[in-house]
């Protein structure tokens, strides 16, 4: 998989993830994203999603077997989702989650609550 097809797919599960909290909490979210990394808490270090993707992508032949992408602060303007590479060693992209089929090692967490933030 290039680099454009992966990166694609990430904003795919950005996506996905988003309105499955919206479903879940049956209010909107705004879909300016950024990103939490090494923490869900307000002390997670905060990046863009092209800083995060830029984490994520190891090359076309090695990635992480699973992605966890989860909502966790909103405001009006801006959604914050956390996302953590498994601690698994990287694989082959058939290797991946791909839990549903074509979602590759991106798993969709519903939260247990969404911070609110102004």
């Amino acid at each position: 998989m290039t680099r454009q097809e992966f990166h694609a797919l990430y904003l795919n599960a950005l996506e996905q993830t988003t309105r499955a909290a919206e479903l879940q909490f049956g209010r909107s979210l705004s879909r300016h994203f950024g990103v939490l990394r090494d923490s869900p808490r307000e002390d997670g270090r905060r990046v863009t999603p092209d800083e995060a993707f830029d984490e994520i992508w190891l090359g076309e032949d090695r990635y992480y077997c699973i992605v966890d992408v989860v909502v966790v602060e909103a405001s009006p303007s801006k959604t914050w989702l956390w996302i953590r590479e498994s601690g698994h060693p990287p694989e082959a992209y058939e290797k991946t989650w791909n839990q549903p089929p074509g979602s590759g090692p991106f798993k969709t967490m519903l939260p247990m609550e969404i911070r609110s933030t102004v």
